[in-house]
C-alpha cells in the first residue's frame, strides 16, 4: 500500500488543477460531517452508496489508515481515489484486487476482444486457476516486452563505450527476459 500511496501523491503533485480539484471533491463527498477526516462509518456508507466501488472491501480502511488513528485524512483518501481510478483489476481465482505485481495471460492480453485473464502471485504460483492458455508474464515483464526498441540516435552510438557497466546490466536484463520467455514457452513443448 505504501507504493500506491506514494504513486497517488506523485500523480496529485504533478496533476493539473482540475485533477487536484477532483481529488478534493472525492474526499469531501466521503467526509459527510465536514470535519476534515473520514471515519470508518463515513467510509463504509460511501462505499455502499457509490456505484463502481462495490469491489472495495471495508477492510481496506485499515490499510489506508497509515497512522492508525482510526480516521482517514485527505492523503489517505487520495490513495483510495488513485486505487479506484486505476486498480479495477482483480485476480480471476481469489478475486482479490491486484496491487503491485500480478500475472497476465499473454494470449488473452493480445486478443482483440480486450478481456484479460489476470492472477495474483499466490494463485499463479500455486496453480490454483483453470484457464486454457499457459503463457503468463508478470506485469513488469509484460510491459518491458511490449517496449519498442529503437536504435541509438547517431550521437549515442558510443554509449556502450562510455558507460559499459550500465550496458552490461541492460544486456543481462534483456537476456533474462528472453530466457524467461523462451523457458516458459519450452516448458510447454513436450515430446510425445
Amino acid at each position: 500500500m505504501d507504493e500506491l500511496h506514494e504513486a497517488a501523491i506523485a500523480y496529485y503533485n504533478n496533476g493539473s488543477m482540475e485533477q487536484q480539484n477532483l481529488s478534493w471533491q472525492f474526499f469531501r463527498a466521503m467526509d459527510v460531517n465536514g470535519d476534515g477526516r473520514v471515519s470508518l462509518q463515513e467510509y463504509t456508507e460511501f462505499l455502499r452508496q457509490t456505484a463502481g466501488l462495490a469491489w472495495v472491501h471495508p477492510e481496506m480502511f485499515r490499510e489506508l489508515d497509515r497512522n492508525g488513528d482510526g480516521q482517514l485524512d485527505f492523503w489517505e483518501v487520495l490513495t483510495l481515489y488513485y486505487v479506484a481510478r486505476t486498480r479495477t483489476i482483480s485476480c480471476r481465482t481469489c478475486l482479490r484486487i491486484l496491487n503491485g505485481l500480478y500475472f497476465t495471460c499473454v494470449t488473452c492480453f493480445e486478443s482483440p476482444c480486450g478481456n484479460t485473464f489476470d492472477l495474483c502471485v499466490k494463485c499463479y504460483m500455486r496453480r490454483t486457476y483453470c484457464h486454457p492458455h499457459r503463457l503468463f508474464l508478470d506485469s513488469y515483464v509484460l510491459l518491458r516486452s511490449r517496449r519498442i526498441h529503437h536504435p541509438l540516435p547517431p550521437g549515442d552510438q558510443n554509449l556502450a563505450e562510455q558507460q559499459p557497466s550500465r550496458m552490461g546490466w541492460w544486456n543481462a536484463l534483456r537476456a533474462m527476459e528472453v530466457a524467461l520467455a523462451v523457458g516458459h514457452l519450452s516448458a510447454f513443448c513436450t515430446i510425445m
